[in-house]
């Protein structure tokens, strides 16, 4: 995963959990603008063995890394489908747009079965748009 070295050193028992991937500044150079679209499946199975909350975990990690330059939108599916964004589009990832997805992914709950027909009809209609 690379190599971290701080002039003057300091010592410490333990290697520090910074990871230079999820800084701005390495996710910017790493790669160029994106139309990101998270499809989240929201489906009664997500209860079992704690997907729920490692699904929750990834999808805020990843906008967490988006830049402005990106545009995301997130899809949530079990019977239906439906977009968390506040408009059927793909939004700019500022921090005010990343904080109102994170706070949506936060408040997702279960339920219903697994339709991805649904989810697939609005993702690509969204990153047509």
């Amino acid at each position: 995963n690379g190599m971290f070295r701080q002039i003057p050193a300091t010592h410490r028992e333990q290697c520090g959990s910074y990871d230079h991937r999820r800084r701005p500044w390495f996710v910017a150079a790493s790669s160029g603008p994106k139309d990101l679209v998270l499809v989240l499946d929201i489906s009664g199975s997500m209860n079992d063995y704690g997907r729920l909350n490692l699904m929750k975990e990834a999808a805020i990690t990843v906008i967490e890394t988006l830049s402005v330059a990106d545009k995301v939108a997130v899809v949530t599916f079990s019977d239906d489908a439906t977009v968390l964004n506040d408009e059927f589009v793909l939004v700019r990832a500022t921090k005010e747009n990343k904080d109102r997805l994170i706070a949506a992914i936060n408040k997702i709950n279960v339920n219903g079965a697994t339709n991805f027909h649904a989810a697939y009809n609005i993702t690509f209609d969204l990153l047509e748009e």
